[in-house]
């Protein structure tokens, strides 16, 4: 049994998931492919990695292997039985980011596994699956926007996603006269892990301090009530709230030099108010900013390194990107890698 599942760019909405809000994702034509087999024990060989782990029983690794483990384990807390299997990855997208590699491959296994032992599973269902994984297995208190855009996605559409009720709308991603790259910046940094988990604890004391059960509830007004990082913490989540729902009307619309100016403004918030940034991504926003052609750009992902989000004119990027990467490899002594980005449909077996 063989899937495919894609990674995915948010076009705006960053650390609004975990925090009851809207995100504009859509999944991008990179994927990470799983294939099972049965076998005597496990098996998880990578061919990306070229990296192979034998195990007898599962358990916690540290390892590129437990969001595969964890989605096992998630089958088996719903009262599955899964037998010793071979699983073997291959995958074109960088790992560390910000493409949510991590969830298409949690994506990819669970589909895998429920085809090909017959499980009845409801798409949404395995959306938890997946998710579970990651939050209570792998240890990153995500929300659960990647594992959804990696399985409901539709070709030429990005998804406007209440995090809270869970509602969704297809919006269509016309992009005419435009294009959309990402820019992997190469690096992530130590912090990414830890500060994102750290970043959700802190809206969480942000709710006690106010009294509220959900950022939904919270208004302009109750910044008065909070300071120092939290009230900046506050500040991002909703003013970025806001800036999707902006955005899914100028997609609608078509006015791309607005969604670009929204661009540049969620990554000022990102970098100043929840200060998720780095110098590498900075540097690659602050450089685009100067060039014509360039509509906006930002950071995607949990921060602290990643890949950064383009929206430029059709033909203008190319002319400025190797530029770009000599002047990064300057400064940082690292080489870029950037990718034309196209919509996807979500997870489908091979």
């Amino acid at each position: 049994m063989k899937v495919k599942a894609p990674g995915r760019v948010n076009i705006i909405g960053e650390h609004t998931d975990y925090n009851d809000g809207y995100v504009l994702p859509f999944a991008i034509n990179r994927y990470v492919e799983v294939e099972i087999e049965d076998s005597e024990f496990y098996r998880f060989y990578s061919e990306t990695l070229n990296e192979c782990i034998e195990l007898r029983e599962l358990h916690k690794t540290g390892t590129w292997v437990d969001y595969i483990i964890g989605v096992i384990f998630s089958f088996e807390n719903r009262g599955y039985k899964i037998p010793p299997i071979s699983v073997k990855i291959n995958s074109n997208l960088p790992i560390g980011g910000g493409l949510s590699s991590s969830a298409a491959l949690e994506v990819a296994t669970a589909f895998a596994i429920s085809k090909k032992f017959g499980f009845d599973i409801p798409n949404f269902e395995m959306v938890n699956v997946a998710r579970e994984a990651e939050m209570n297995f792998v240890g990153v208190k995500c929300g659960i926007m990647d594992q959804f855009v990696s399985i409901y996605s539709r070709k030429d559409f990005a998804i406007f996603l209440d995090t809270k009720t869970l509602d969704f709308k297809y919006i269509p991603l016309r992009l005419m006269g435009y294009e959309m790259y990402i820019i992997n910046s190469k690096v992530k940094h130590e912090l990414s892990f830890s500060e994102y988990n750290v970043r959700k604890e802190e809206c969480e004391k942000i709710l006690a301090v106010l009294g509220k059960r959900s950022f939904r509830e919270l208004k302009r007004s109750d910044l008065n009530l909070l300071s120092g990082f939290l009230k900046k913490r506050a500040q991002h989540v909703i003013e970025e709230n806001e800036r999707v729902l902006s955005a899914v009307e100028q997609l609608i619309k078509g006015n791309f030099k607005k969604l670009g100016e929204l661009l540049y403004e969620s990554h000022e918030s990102l970098r100043y108010l929840y200060e998720v940034s780095c110098d590498e991504t900075d540097f690659i926003v602050e450089y685009l900013k100067a060039k014509e052609g360039i509509l906006g750009a930002r950071m995607i992902g949990g921060g602290f390194g990643g890949s950064v989000l383009v929206l430029a004119e059709v033909d203008r990027f190319g002319t400025i990107i190797n530029s770009l990467i000599e002047n990064y490899y300057e400064k940082f002594g690292i080489e870029l890698e950037y990718y034309k980005i196209e919509s996807s449909d979500g997870v489908s077996i091979l």
